[in-house]
């Protein structure tokens, strides 16, 4: 996955939710500004849900959804 392209979802402004789809299949949706975290470099990003943390590896990452 391409750094820029997260930045870009990620960082669009008003927020518009949006989710990963990892290699092994698992999908994270970040549908607030507040489950997502990343570095200034987005080599790797935070998944924070109710009562978990998830860190996600950039290499990990085979597809970004819009919504």
């Amino acid at each position: 996955m391409n750094a820029t392209a997260l930045k870009e979802v990620a960082e669009r402004k008003p927020f518009r939710p949006f989710a990963v789809r990892l290699n092994n299949g698992v999908q994270y949706t970040f549908s607030e500004p507040r489950n997502f975290g990343a570095p200034k470099d987005y080599r790797e990003i935070f998944y924070f849900g109710e009562s978990e943390w998830v860190l996600i590896d950039l290499d990990s990452i085979a597809e970004i959804i819009r919504q």
